[in-house]
């Protein structure tokens, strides 16, 4: 026969609850981030009493939860603040830093702050990443970007136990329409480099002398497929 569950990291058991006579002592065996089971006590004059606070010494104690700064009952929020403040000290430009703050502001926030770390789910993120592509396929690629950095930031401090990000489906770039000039629209334009700047209005500005650069440039687009 299996034996009973192990305790997780950061959790207790049942709390039992002994009348000792005009108080009442609660108890309960806890297993610390060391992995050891240890025994948490407290008394009160009633039941409840005696209760509420062997929760709040359990809540208390280092690693409840998870074993760190953040568990998976954390809001998205706690995540957002730990993650600017390793963000400070990351050696990349001022310049990377502030796209990553408006991209955090700006999309990824309001789209989670609901949310614990644990209610993040793959499908939440695969269907977050869709409606930014809808949108613009940088935006989504920018916020998938920013989404894996701090899913890999709350990894590394035991708060969950798999980046979400990672299972969500690949970005497709949108393939670019190539639209080819027609022979009309090639004509027009050699004929607009033939008469532009004839010498008879006057040059009130720097540019190509007539009939040399800009009659050249008016053959690219037949010798590159007329494309546009």
């Amino acid at each position: 026969m299996r034996g009973r569950p192990r305790t997780a990291i950061g959790t207790y058991g049942e709390i039992a609850v002994t009348d000792l006579g005009g108080r009442y002592r609660a108890f309960t065996r806890y297993r610390d981030i060391d992995g050891r089971l240890r025994s948490v006590t407290a008394v009160g004059r009633t039941s409840r009493a005696a209760q509420a606070t062997l929760k709040q010494r359990l809540v208390e104690r280092p690693g409840y939860g998870s074993g760190g700064v953040l568990s998976v009952s954390s809001g998205f929020d706690e995540l957002c603040a730990l993650w600017l403040a390793d963000l400070e000290v990351r050696e990349i430009s001022e310049g990377t830093k502030d796209n990553y703050r408006d991209d955090l502001r700006l999309h990824v926030r309001p789209a989670f702050e609901a949310y614990t770390l644990g209610e993040i789910t793959t499908g939440r993120v695969e269907w977050f990443l869709k409606t930014q592509s809808a949108i613009s396929w940088s935006r989504a690629k920018h916020t998938r970007t920013l989404l894996n950095q701090m899913f890999a930031f709350a990894l590394r401090h035991d708060a969950i136990a798999r980046n979400p990000v990672e299972g969500t489906s690949a970005l497709t770039r949108p393939k670019r329409t190539v639209h080819a000039l027609t022979l009309e629209q090639v004509q027009a334009l050699r004929a607009a480099a033939a008469a532009w700047r004839t010498g008879i209005e006057p040059v009130t500005r720097p540019c190509p002398r007539p009939g040399t650069v800009s009659r050249t440039h008016a053959g690219v687009p037949t010798l590159v497929g007329a494309r546009r």
